[in-house]
């Protein structure tokens, strides 16, 4: 990244709580971190960081949706479900001083993102007060949550726990034609994301579109702003 300048045009264009939470993070923060900056686009499904390589990059998620991941025994894949709240990802690690990533995470969908080098970050946020307490807050905030979370989703019926994908999905997503979602991901997919096996996710797809909670298209799910609200009440409950 050329300047600070630069820096901020480029934050100034994302959505207000994540402008304004970078704006304050680096509000004080040295042109040679700005200038050791670097933009880079990854495509989607492409990794942005990988469970036990060198924890040597910290990076700036600017516009689309990320995942991490975790392989379990004989292959299946456990997708973590909300990272509504990770602007950065990598500095985790950085703060507990371990030298390799914990966890993998890669694009769900086209994504732009900054790159700081691990080694300049530490040297600059544990120096700068203001940028320090901000993120350590937004840590805690995060676990906290990801832990009152966790013991909710546990005890949740692979219906309840498609309706959360779904909200969270609805949620994300910027661009809806007229209110509606469409969903484009396979039944193995959501298998994957939601945590039971492929005969309970089209047990629940088909219990969900009789309540009228969601609508099939062509082998697809949709949703109407109408049907989000109704699950969000449900959830909420």
């Amino acid at each position: 990244m050329e300047s600070k300048e630069l820096f901020l045009e480029e934050i100034s264009k994302l959505n207000v709580s994540k402008r304004d939470y970078l704006e304050r993070l680096f509000k004080y923060v040295p042109d040679a971190i700005i200038r050791a900056m670097s933009y880079r686009k990854i495509k989607k499904d492409q990794f942005i960081i990988r469970s036990g390589e060198p924890c040597d990059t910290i990076y700036i998620i600017l516009n689309g949706e990320i995942v991490g991941l975790d392989y379990q025994k004989l292959g299946r894949v456990y997708y973590f479900m909300d990272f509504a709240q990770m602007y950065i990802v990598g500095d985790f690690e950085v703060f507990a001083e371990n030298p390799e990533y914990s966890v993998s995470i890669c694009a769900a969908e086209d994504c732009e993102i900054l790159a700081i080098p691990a080694v300049l970050y530490w040297q600059w946020i544990q120096h700068d007060e203001n940028a320090l307490l901000l993120r350590v807050k937004n840590v805690m905030s995060i676990l906290t949550s990801e832990k009152a979370n966790d013991r909710k989703y546990m005890f949740m019926s692979c219906k309840e726990r498609l309706m959360k994908y779904l909200v969270k999905s609805y949620t994300c997503k910027k661009e809806k034609a007229d209110g509606i979602f469409r969903l484009n991901r396979t039944q193995a997919e959501l298998s994957d994301r939601v945590g039971f096996n492929v005969r309970s996710v089209q047990r629940s797809i088909a219990a969900l579109e009789k309540e009228e909670l969601i609508t099939v298209e062509n082998g697809k799910i949709t949703v109407s702003h109408e049907q989000f609200l109704e699950m969000s009440r449900y959830l909420e409950e």
